[in-house]
């Protein structure tokens, strides 16, 4: 099983499991168990003054600089380590006490990841590599939230989200006409609102199977292969 983006088989495998759907069993990043011991409240308030939630602790340069070129442009808080202009790592909890995960222990700058999360319209999702299906929870975090991700990774990203759900970073011309983009939608309540439309259709369509296979549903799924392999006498010729 090898679920990051360099996925490489060893050669040795009788089945290979990977994020890939060309691989035996898929195993996508869009489940619940990556979100555990999370707060899960989410606010019906959106911040309207600060418009972008971005929070990365791995501070890698080429995504560093990717977020620096959109947020200069536009209104943001960041939370995590990378870029971080909010003052430490749990001043989320000071904006926002209700996303709180447990006050009787010390809290965690992820604790309030999703909480914190849907106090804004958008959300700067980038993935640490950038290649085809390679889709991690930083995309399916800021769905959850209620937020429209602002998404740069996967080429072929609209493989794994509901239609019209995101803001495809790679489809513009540069970075200036992503922002305009933003904050025209954030000014204008129906274009937002398009944004969540799928949200009244439940999880359907190229969502709905990539929340089927993801990886709560991998042991049941790699059972039925083995199975159809023939079990535990199965034998590679």
């Amino acid at each position: 099983m090898d679920v990051e983006a360099g996925r490489k088989r060893s050669g040795h495998e009788d089945i290979y499991i990977s994020y890939h759907a060309d691989d035996d069993v898929q195993s996508t990043y869009a489940g619940a168990l990556f979100h555990n011991n999370r707060n899960y409240r989410l606010s019906t308030y959106k911040n309207n003054d600060t418009l972008v939630y971005w929070s990365s602790s791995r501070c890698l340069s080429h995504r560093n600089n990717l977020a620096q070129s959109l947020l200069k442009l536009l209104p943001y808080h960041s939370f995590g380590k990378c870029l971080n202009n909010v003052g430490g790592l749990d001043v989320a909890l000071d904006l926002y006490p209700d996303c709180a995960n447990d006050v009787n222990s010390a809290p965690k700058w992820w604790d309030h990841l999703h909480c914190a999360m849907s106090h804004y319209k958008f959300v700067l999702a980038i993935e640490n590599t950038m290649t085809e299906s390679y889709v991690t929870e930083k995309l399916f975090y800021a769905l959850d939230s209620g937020a429209v991700p602002i998404y740069f990774g996967a080429p072929n990203v609209w493989d794994f989200v509901p239609p019209h759900s995101i803001i495809d970073g790679n489809k513009f011309s540069s970075m200036e006409e992503l922002a305009s983009h933003v904050k025209a939608v954030a000014d204008d309540p129906v274009a937002y609102a398009e944004y969540h439309a799928w949200r009244r259709c439940g999880v359907l369509g190229n969502y709905g199977k990539t929340r089927a296979a993801s990886l709560d549903t991998l042991p049941c799924r790699l059972c039925e292969l083995v199975s159809r392999k023939g079990g535990r006498n199965y034998r590679t010729l």
